[in-house]
């Protein structure tokens, strides 16, 4: 496309998504503006203009997950900025030095801070950045991007409560896509639903269902489906839930968790299994000859983070169904019944969810709204079953590929080389040949996918409608983009060996490069040594000299 007009503002870098991972690039922007001002003072002060797009109307962190009590799983050293920089404004210590909580953090004896307060530093640094002058518009959602001629790129956004669309052309572009609920594909089909689901917004989603039947004095029937961390702290706050309402003696609720594996396994912590989150980690698994030896690399490690859950909450968990047999055993022996064991909790493992359909109530039916039931399937023993639920509720993690939707509609997609409506990420490392270090892996295994969560793979993508900029082929080979350890697409002429325009706007990922950088990509353990590499590679580029401060 042509240039674009010349009275328009053009942004040194906009960044797509204002959560963790771009506040941490905030964050490394503003550290360089200070260190470049307290030196040389004819110095050039690097990417001045500044801007991030956030589709939530203010700064949100996981709010779905912040239940009581419950703790982080990472240390507080691993936050946004202390493995890049002690020194930084936005470390967590300097978060709890102004908020006056420091000494009592340390009097608790403890590296992991609460979900809530970790949720609270987060959103403490976002407000930290923009009183320096980092630009962020909130509830914008953003819409479409298309390159220029020039090699800038527009970007438009849309305001979600006016509708009114936005503008802004930039130098560079950051895309942090974060995650969008997964669901298994029985399910998703369903959703959304208002008795379908999701832990990223599970207290609200459970509050407003229990609110809709607070009424009732029949048991309710819920399922939880997921073996990971997520799916159990929702089992177990659910039944503390449902063991607070009111039932007629003798009556139970029901709550069954349906997860594929045979038990809950506990996630794998130990140091030397951390060290799979470590930067140097990184340019191990970047430097890996081939996408299979990766793949081989990424299955091993799974244990420390999906389909996993901390031991300190199997060990709870084990012991609420531990008293529920107590209780059990003694109403056979006495006949007396707890009146606070309303609820009975049922493991269904080794199970899969076959299909799902949504049951309108019948006119006899108590219930006046719709349950769901599924048709689940035992994977060992092969034996099918109908379960009806009055709610489903999916700890299935998260898909991170809204970002290959934004390329496949632009223009970008010819830039880039993608010729199909599916993209692959390749190390830019990576040579043509098939040679790869674990060759003697059976088949089946190189199949299994490195990035389902819970025990449930990937759901089909849909395909999407594309714009006239890139009328893509569907069906066919995913096309394969390179991507550079700094986290930047390069271009299809990149890819060939040419060199980059010298004006060529640079389009970066983070969050969502699992596949080439390793497992911490879309976790928090290095996001601060991640946006150190991307702030100072965008630095360098635009004539401010190497001033890493890694």
């Amino acid at each position: 496309m042509a240039a674009p007009a010349a009275s328009a503002p053009v942004y040194d870098v906009v960044g797509l998504g204002f959560g963790p991972a771009n506040v941490a690039i905030a964050g490394a922007i503003v550290d360089k503006w200070a260190s470049t001002r307290s030196g040389d003072a004819t110095s050039h002060v690097p990417l001045q203009q500044v801007l991030f797009i956030e589709k939530q109307p203010e700064f949100r962190w996981h709010p779905g997950m912040l239940l009581p009590n419950s703790r982080m799983q990472i240390s507080f050293l691993k936050d946004l900025a202390t493995l890049r920089s002690p020194q930084s404004f936005i470390t967590f210590l300097a978060y709890l030095h102004s908020q006056d909580r420091l000494i009592t953090f340390i009097n608790r004896g403890s590296f992991t801070p609460t979900r809530r307060e970790y949720a609270d530093y987060l959103s403490w640094a976002a407000e930290a950045v923009q009183k320096r002058g980092i630009q962020v518009r909130y509830g914008e959602e953003v819409v479409g991007v298309t390159r220029f001629e020039d090699g800038t790129i527009e970007v438009r956004s849309r305001d979600t409560a006016t509708g009114e669309e936005s503008r802004r052309v930039t130098k560079n572009l950051i895309i942090s896509p974060g995650g969008s609920p997964k669901l298994p594909p029985a399910l998703s089909v369903h959703w959304p639903h208002p008795r379908i689901f999701h832990s990223s917004s599970y207290i609200s989603s459970a509050d407003a269902f229990f609110a809709s039947i607070s009424q009732t004095s029949e048991p309710l029937r819920i399922a939880v489906v997921g073996a990971g961390q997520s799916a159990t702290e929702v089992l177990l706050d659910l039944q503390s839930r449902l063991n607070a309402l009111p039932l007629p003696s003798g009556k139970k609720h029901v709550l069954d968790m349906i997860f594929r594996k045979g038990s809950l396994k506990p996630s794998d912590d130990s140091p030397f299994s951390n060290e799979i989150f470590d930067p140097a980690t990184t340019d191990f698994m970047f430097r890996l000859p081939t996408q299979r030896d990766r793949q081989h690399v990424l299955r091993e490690y799974n244990p420390t983070n999906y389909s996993v859950v901390n031991i300190n909450t199997i060990e709870n968990l084990y012991e609420v169904m531990y008293h529920q047999k107590l209780l059990d055993g003694i109403k056979a022996r006495t006949g007396r019944e707890d009146e606070s064991n309303r609820t009975r909790i049922t493991l269904l493992p080794n199970t899969s969810i076959y299909a799902a359909d949504i049951v309108s109530p019948s006119s006899e039916a108590s219930s006046t709204s719709e349950s769901v039931r599924l048709t689940l399937h035992n994977v060992l023993t092969r034996a099918v079953s109908l379960k009806t639920y009055d709610a489903v509720f999916c700890g299935t993690g998260y898909d991170r590929d809204s970002w290959t939707r934004l390329l496949t509609s632009s223009n970008l997609a010819e830039h880039f080389g993608i010729k199909s409506s599916s993209i692959e990420l390749v190390a830019e490392s990576e040579g043509p040949t098939t040679t790869h270090l674990f060759a003697d892996l059976d088949d089946i295994e190189s199949r299994i996918s490195s990035s389902s969560t819970d025990g449930f793979s990937t759901p089909p993508t849909p395909d999407t409608p594309h714009s006239h900029h890139s009328p893509l082929s569907r069906g066919s080979h995913p096309s394969k983009v390179r991507i550079s350890r700094t986290y930047r697409l390069l271009s299809e002429r990149e890819s060939k060996g040419e060199a980059a325009g010298p004006h060529e706007a640079r389009v970066y990922l983070q969050g969502c490069t699992q596949s080439t950088h390793g497992l911490s990509e879309s976790l928090l353990s290095i996001l601060g040594v991640r946006a150190g590499l991307v702030v100072d590679e965008l630095c360098n580029t635009s004539g401010a000299g190497n001033q890493s401060t890694l």
